[in-house]
């Protein structure tokens, strides 16, 4: 091994490279591989892919050369006599010969082709290759779409071009008009048009892709003549058309949304390929004039990570300076005091992130799920806190030591000494862990809005005291402690334990006055997000329970929920509009649909004309009538009362008419009213999680009729 070591490090260095270069050729293959996903999915899993291919070449080099008689057993086999002296032998045991082996047989040799593609698969997966573009391309098709106003007019003249006579109402805004599906068609053509003439930074991305440029415009050439053809043939018949024009005029409504779909899918992954971070892609859509949802993490994105871990690290330099400023300057040296802060904003900051990162990816984490508070979630978030908090110091002690001239041998040694007495910090990180999941499920809601942060820091703040207190008393021999500590090396005074908790707690308390505040803003950024995060949970047992239902059953039940919801207070607002269409986008991202979410939104749109003519006590017997039949099934239940919570809460104010909906719907399903108030954060009296959110009672005109 000492021999391999020494004498074929650089072979073996040589080797991995061509075999890291070749799994980038495996792991691109096909080249649209790398459009198919984000940029930071596909090079993390790449690496995983290539880390895994270089394990097993190592693997195989090793037992080659710690192994000669295996090989010499092999080599017979491949046509030289048994037991014959062979000058080459040990090029066969050469790391580039194995290379050059393992990279020629792993895509062609018929066994190891089939584990490889295996493999490969693992990783495609984990990227979401390609499934991540058809995903966005799915929201940028059921996402409302916006033709600007400067589009216009070059619209207008390219339509006179093609020989459509649309007037610009039609072009813009009867959404069942073969115009209208043109002129969708027409903008994202034109977009990527100017692409390909060089007006962008996607020139290089649809010049890769030329062929299937050339047949959209080809297609879209050839739509726009149909639908010429159509409106020429409508002007002949006078205005009043056939049943064969009007089944044509579906046909080219199909037909322009399926042109739509497959640009959607170019332009989405040319925004992976182009763009970087998801705040890019959003405004690179926006601008293609796509609404998309916002799909912001709600836990610790990296840049808010970085924050947290500079803020943890000035609130241990910036003590540590004031005690040796009070005592005169004798201290630790600077750089000592630098390693440490970082040694422990690190430890913070991964720490902090632990604590919010379960709840949006498990389900026994997340207090909405259960009801309740989620113990095994916050211990989890702890643990898991220790985990990273052990990776990350120790990646960060061993990297000093190799920057200060020690072997790879001797720093791993220093590594095990250093672990073997400090190891108590990673309690310090439990209880920050603990405490972040803890804070951010605490609501304070007997409290004003303004003291909430207030209250955040202080809670973490006590934590940050009890977790420092025993940090410090583990490995320095407080009571009831012996320390883990060598003597010669332990801080026993009180300056000494009263400068850690005080630095431990300023970091906490800064944290908990920032990161609970960020994760509930991320988490309640608008009312239907506690919609689609039930949908995501639980969207298995809702395709089951939508499945038992009668066609159209399940539209029926919606529409006249979100309506009931919305008219509740006399108005229909957007943002009350927006909760239904979100919802049924989600749905539609699950196939829990039978219809389309257009048809969706024109059923609700009937619904309200309803409310607004016809008498309201007699629709609302209707819809809890209908409701009845939902009883039996959970999932769909709780989803009616969670779309009816995010309807009336939708603009800001939850007013006394949309909770006595609310709690309608809740008794005709037989649920408890109060607790489901409780479980969509919905209380008379109280500024829940979101921003804005208030419930109050509605005024009222003479008449009697509610007024926001």
């Amino acid at each position: 091994m000492d021999s391999l070591l020494a004498s074929e490090a650089f072979e073996f260095g040589l080797g991995a490279f061509f075999v890291i270069f070749h799994a980038y050729g495996r792991f691109n293959t096909p080249v649209s591989n790398r459009s198919s996903t984000t940029r930071w999915r596909f090079n993390g899993c790449f690496v995983l892919y290539s880390g895994a291919l270089v394990l097993i070449y190592w693997l195989v080099t090793f037992f080659a050369w710690v192994s000669p008689e295996v090989v010499d057993r092999i080599l017979p086999l491949l046509g030289w006599p048994a037991g014959s002296e062979m000058e080459g032998g040990d090029l066969f045991r050469s790391p580039l010969t194995i290379a050059l082996i393992f990279t020629a047989l792993l895509p062609n040799f018929p066994v190891l082709k089939k584990v490889d593609h295996k493999l490969l698969q693992i990783f495609w997966d984990l990227a979401e290759i390609p499934g991540h573009a058809v995903k966005l391309a799915h929201q940028m098709y059921r996402a409302p779409y916006h033709i600007f106003p400067m589009k216009f007019d070059e619209m207008e003249r390219d339509a006179k071009a093609f020989d459509i006579p649309a007037n610009r109402g039609e072009l813009t805004d009867d959404h069942a008009s073969p115009a209208f599906a043109w002129a969708t068609a027409w903008s994202l053509i034109n977009e990527v048009r100017h692409w390909h003439e060089g007006r962008s930074r996607y020139h290089r991305f649809i010049q890769e892709r030329e062929g299937e440029y050339e047949a959209l415009s080809m297609e879209f050439t050839t739509l726009s003549s149909r639908i010429a053809a159509y409106y020429r043939r409508l002007e002949e018949l006078g205005g009043r058309p056939q049943r064969i024009e009007k089944d044509l005029r579906d046909s080219l409504v199909s037909d322009g949304r399926d042109l739509f779909m497959r640009l959607c899918r170019l332009l989405a992954h040319a925004v992976l390929d182009i763009e970087i971070g998801p705040g890019a892609r959003r405004r690179a859509l926006e601008t293609f004039g796509f609404e998309v949802p916002d799909d912001e993490p709600e836990s610790l994105g990296m840049a808010k990570l970085l924050q947290v871990v500079a803020i943890a690290m000035a609130a241990f330099m910036a003590v540590s300076f004031i005690r040796y400023t009070i005592e005169g300057g004798n201290g630790a040296p600077f750089g000592t005091v630098v390693f440490f802060a970082l040694l422990m904003g690190a430890n913070f900051g991964v720490s902090a992130h632990a604590g919010t990162f379960p709840k949006s990816r498990w389900r026994f984490a997340d207090i909405e799920a259960n009801r309740s508070r989620p113990w095994s979630g916050y211990v989890f978030s702890g643990v898991l806190a220790v985990g990273a908090s052990l990776v990350v110091i120790s990646a960060l002690r061993f990297t000093r030591y190799v920057f200060d001239g020690k072997t790879y041998q001797a720093g791993f040694d220093q590594l095990v000494v250093d672990l073997s007495w400090s190891f108590p910090y990673l309690f310090l990180s439990f209880a920050i862990g603990f405490g972040v999941a803890w804070v951010c499920d605490t609501e304070w809601r007997r409290w004003p809005a303004r003291y909430r942060r207030w209250l955040d820091a202080l809670a973490l703040g006590i934590i940050g005291v009890v977790g420092a207190y025993i940090c410090y008393s583990a490995m320095h021999g407080f009571p009831p402690f012996e320390g883990t500590k060598a003597p010669q090396f332990r801080d026993a005074s009180v300056a000494g334990v009263v400068q850690f908790i005080v630095q431990s707690t300023v970091a906490a308390a800064l944290i908990g006055a920032l990161v609970p505040g960020w994760y509930r803003q991320n988490r309640y950024r608008s009312p239907v997000q506690r919609v689609c995060r039930y949908i995501d949970r639980n969207s298995h047992d809702l395709r089951i329970e939508a499945g038992k239902l009668a066609p159209f059953m399940l539209k029926n039940l919606l529409t006249k929920v979100a309506a009931s919801s919305a008219m509740a207070d006399g108005l229909l607002d957007h943002a009350e509009r927006d909760v239904l269409r979100d919802t049924l986008n989600k749905m539609a991202e699950h196939n829990l649909l039978d219809f389309t979410v257009d048809a969706g939104m024109e059923e609700m749109m009937q619904q309200v004309e309803r409310w607004r003519e016809e008498d309201a006590e007699e629709l609302r017997n209707e819809m809890l009538q209908a409701l009845q039949m939902l009883r039996g099934s959970e999932y769909l239940a709780g989803l009616m009362v969670q779309l009816s919570a995010a309807t009336g809460y939708a603009d800001g104010v939850f007013q006394v008419p949309e909770q006595y909906i609310l709690e309608c719907i809740a008794r005709a399903l037989n649920l408890d009213p109060q607790s489901e108030l409780a479980a969509c954060s919905l209380c008379r009296g109280w500024v829940g999680p979101g921003p804005g959110v208030t419930v109050q009672a509605a005024s009222r005109t003479d008449s009697g009729s509610p007024m926001v």
